[in-house]
C-alpha cells in the first residue's frame, strides 16, 4: 500500500522524495496565505500559532518578507500584504485565456442587466473569482461586499461553484465533495453531502445549463452561472450573475438565464477555436505541412 503524503502547512509533502521539497519555502508561501480578507493584519504570535512554527523561526520568515517587499510593518508589530504581493496573482489571471477570452463579454452583460457578472475558476475547494464587473443596481454593494477579483468562496454554496463542480469528471467531483466540509453561511445553504451530490447530479443531466444559487451563499443574494467548457467538454470556469433578492428564482431565471447562456456559449466557443487554431499552428511548425 503507498504511503500517504505527509502534510507541511497544508501542503502535501511526498514521503518517497523528501528532498525535493523546501520546508523553508512551504512555510513562507505558507505566512503569506494566512492573510485573508477575516484576517488582514497579523502578530508573529498569532502567525506563529496559525502555522504551528515557532515565534523566532515565524519572526525571521516574516522579517525576510518584508525585505523583499510582500509583508509591511507597521509601528504596532503587526504585519500585512504589501501591493507587491498581489503581483504574482495579477500576472496569473492576465495570463489566462479565458479571462482574455470573456472580459469584453462580462463588461457588456453588467451594462445589459445592470448586475455584477464575475468569472471564477476551481480552486481547490473553493472558487476564485479572476473578473468581476460590478453593477450598480440598489441591493447590489450588500452581496457583493468583500467578493472582489481574487476572492474565494465554497464550490457548495455558490452559483458557479456548483455549475463547475457538477461537469467535472465523475472521479474528480467525488474527490471533491468528500473532502468538502459543508457549514450553514445562508438561510438556504445545502449542509447534507448526499443532497450536495443530488444536486450535482441533477445539474449535470437537466436540459438548462443554468445553475441556481437561492441564498446558499449569504441572505438576500441570489445568482445564476453556467460552466464555460473546453474541446474536450471540461468546465474551465464559470460565468456567474448575481442579483438581490428581490427577484424570485423563477423570474431572475426567465429574465437573465438566456443572456449568461449566451455569454458562455460565445466564450466556450471562443476558447475552442482558439484551442484548435493552437493546435493548427502547432501541427504546421512541427510537420511542414498538416
Amino acid at each position: 500500500m503507498p504511503k500517504r503524503p505527509s502534510q507541511a502547512h497544508g501542503v502535501a509533502i511526498d514521503p518517497e522524495h523528501p528532498g525535493r521539497y523546501s520546508s523553508s519555502l512551504v512555510a513562507g508561501l505558507a505566512m503569506l496565505r494566512c492573510f485573508t480578507a477575516e484576517h488582514p493584519i497579523r502578530g508573529i504570535a498569532d502567525m506563529a500559532d496559525t502555522l504551528e512554527l515557532g515565534r523566532s523561526t515565524t519572526h525571521r520568515f516574516a522579517t525576510t518578507l518584508v525585505a523583499l517587499g510582500f509583508l509591511e510593518q507597521g509601528a504596532s508589530r503587526k504585519y500585512w500584504l504589501s501591493p507587491r504581493a498581489s503581483d504574482v496573482g495579477i500576472a496569473l489571471c492576465e495570463s489566462m485565456p479565458v479571462r482574455r477570452v470573456a472580459r469584453g463579454h462580462l463588461r457588456e452583460l453588467r451594462s445589459r442587466t445592470g448586475y455584477t457578472v464575475s468569472l471564477a475558476v476551481l480552486g481547490g475547494s473553493e472558487i476564485v473569482y479572476i473578473d468581476r464587473w460590478q453593477g450598480s443596481r440598489q441591493g447590489q454593494y450588500a452581496i457583493d461586499e468583500g467578493i472582489g477579483p481574487g476572492a474565494r468562496r465554497p464550490v457548495y454554496c455558490t452559483a458557479a461553484g456548483k455549475a463547475i463542480a457538477a461537469r467535472l469528471p465523475a472521479a474528480e467531483q467525488r474527490k471533491l465533495v468528500t473532502e468538502l466540509k459543508l457549514q450553514r453561511l445562508g438561510p438556504n445553504t445545502l449542509t447534507s453531502k448526499a443532497a450536495l451530490r443530488a444536486e450535482l447530479e441533477r445539474i449535470a443531466t437537466g436540459d438548462d445549463a443554468i445553475v441556481v444559487e437561492d441564498e446558499e451563499l449569504l441572505s438576500g443574494r441570489r445568482a445564476l452561472a453556467a460552466a464555460v467548457l473546453d474541446g474536450e467538454g471540461r468546465p474551465g470556469a464559470a460565468v456567474e450573475l448575481a442579483v438581490p433578492g428581490a427577484y424570485a428564482v423563477e423570474e431572475l431565471v426567465s429574465s437573465f438565464g438566456s443572456q449568461v447562456s449566451d455569454v458562455v456559449g460565445r466564450v466556450s466557443s471562443a476558447l475552442q477555436q482558439q484551442s484548435g487554431d493552437q493546435s493548427h499552428r502547432s501541427t504546421t511548425n512541427s510537420s511542414g505541412e498538416v
